[in-house]
C-alpha cells in the first residue's frame, strides 16, 4: 500500500481519538473547574461536525519552500462505545503550490477514500485493519468513560500556564467560554508523544512507521520555541469542548539547525471545532464508488510521474467541488496566491479558480 495512502488515511482518524470531552451542570465556574469539566468530565461525545486545520510555515527546509495546510471537515457519528464511528471527512491539502482534495467515508462495517472527485471502495482487509487498530487503541483506554482526552492518556490542563477566561463568544451557534494560556512545551509534548503512540497502533503494519519524538529531538524543539499559546472554547451550558487554537512560533538556535534539517524558523497553527454537538448526523455511501484498486494505479501513476522529474498533469478544481492539483506549470497569479495564503486552507481553497489564469 502506498505510504502516501497510509498518512491520508492516518490524518483522517487520528482526529476522532481526541473529540471525547468532558461535561457538568454549567453555570459559573472558576477557570480550573471550566478545563478539568472540559478535559476530564465524564460525558461522551456521540456526534457532531468536526473541523480540523492544521498550517506549518518554516523557513530554511529546502523540502519545505512554502506554506503547507491541512483541513479536515465533515459529520461523525458514535456506533457504540470503543467502535470506529461513521464519518464522512473531505481532506484539503495546500502544499508546494499545489491543492489535493481528498477524504474518506466510514459507515461502521465498510469505508471509502475520495480522490480527484472519485470515491473508491476500500478493500475488508485495509478498512478491517483500521478498524481494528481504532478499537484497540479504545479498549487500552478503558480507564475513561467514552472517547476523551483522558482516554489518550493526553490532559491539555498538565500543560496549560496562566490560563485565564476572556469573556463569552459564539462558536458553531453555542455560546462558550473562552479561556486563553500559555504553554508548557516540555509537558505538551510528553502528551504530543502520546498521541503519536495511539496513532502508531491504529493500522498495525500499516501506521509501523509513525514515531514518536526522540529525547534529542524535544530538547530541540523545547529551545526553540519562542512563543506559545492556545485557546479554548468550552460550552456556557454543558462545559463541553467546542473549540480549540493552538499557535506555536519557533526560533532554531544556529547551533541546532543542522539537526533540524536546516530549520532556522516557522510557524505551526492548529484549530479544532466541534460544531452540532450530540445532533443527528446523516452519513451515507457515496454514490458510484469505483474499485480501489483503481485509486491504487492512479497514485502509482502520480508517484511514477513525480520520480520521473515529469509535471503532473491534473485537472482544475470544478464548480461541484471534484479535486484541484495543479501542476508545477501552474499560472504565476495562482502561484502568488497561495503563497500569499500561508497557512490558511480557507483562502487556499479561494486560489483554486486561478489555475487557469482566472
Amino acid at each position: 500500500m502506498p505510504s502516501r495512502l497510509r498518512r491520508c488515511l492516518l490524518l483522517l482518524v487520528l482526529p476522532l481519538l481526541a473529540v471525547g470531552c468532558g461535561s457538568s451542570d454549567g453555570g459559573p465556574a472558576s477557570t480550573s473547574t471550566l478545563l478539568k469539566d472540559t478535559f476530564s468530565g465524564g460525558k461522551t461525545v456521540k456526534s457532531g461536525k468536526l473541523d480540523v486545520a492544521l498550517g506549518v510555515d518554516a523557513q530554511g527546509l529546502p523540502s519545505l519552500t512554502a506554506p503547507v495546510a491541512f483541513k479536515l471537515a465533515g459529520p461523525f457519528s458514535s456506533v457504540g462505545s470503543g467502535k470506529l464511528p461513521k464519518f464522512d471527512f473531505d481532506l484539503d491539502i495546500a502544499a508546494g503550490g499545489q491543492t489535493i482534495q481528498a477524504g474518506a467515508v466510514s459507515l461502521g462495517d465498510t469505508g471509502y477514500l475520495k480522490f480527484g472527485g472519485k470515491a473508491y471502495s476500500v478493500g475488508k482487509s485495509l478498512f478491517d485493519q483500521f478498524k481494528s487498530g481504532y478499537e484497540k487503541s479504545q479498549s487500552q483506554s478503558k480507564s475513561s468513560s467514552g472517547s476523551s482526552f483522558s482516554a489518550l492518556g493526553v490532559d491539555p490542563s498538565r500543560w496549560l500556564t496562566g490560563a485565564r477566561q476572556v469573556g463569552k463568544t459564539e462558536v458553531g451557534g453555542t455560546q462558550t467560554f473562552h479561556i486563553t494560556s500559555g504553554v508548557d512545551v516540555p509537558r505538551f509534548l510528553t502528551d504530543v508523544n502520546q498521541l503519536l503512540s495511539k496513532a502508531k497502533n491504529l493500522g498495525g503494519a500499516t501506521t509501523q512507521g509513525v514515531q514518536g519524538l526522540s529525547p534529542q529531538v524535544q530538547s530541540t524543539i523545547e529551545r526553540s520555541v519562542k512563543d506559545a499559546k492556545v485557546d479554548i472554547y468550552t460550552g456556557v451550558d454543558d462545559h463541553a469542548l467546542r473549540r480549540l487554537a493552538l499557535s506555536v512560533s519557533l526560533a532554531v538556535p544556529k547551533d541546532a539547525q543542522q539537526q533540524a534539517g536546516g530549520l532556522k524558523s516557522g510557524d505551526l497553527r492548529f484549530d479544532l471545532t466541534i460544531a452540532d454537538l450530540n445532533k443527528d448526523q446523516t452519513i451515507e455511501a457515496p454514490a458510484d464508488a469505483l474499485p480501489f484498486s483503481e485509486l491504487q494505479s492512479q497514485l502509482a501513476a502520480l508517484q511514477g510521474t513525480a520520480s520521473s522529474g515529469q509535471p503532473t498533469q491534473t485537472r482544475p478544481q470544478t464548480s461541484s467541488g471534484t479535486s484541484s492539483l495543479p501542476s508545477s506549470g501552474a499560472p504565476p497569479k495562482y502561484l502568488q496566491c497561495v503563497s500569499k495564503a500561508g497557512t490558511d486552507i480557507a483562502k487556499v481553497q479561494k486560489c483554486a479558480s486561478l489555475v487557469n489564469g482566472g
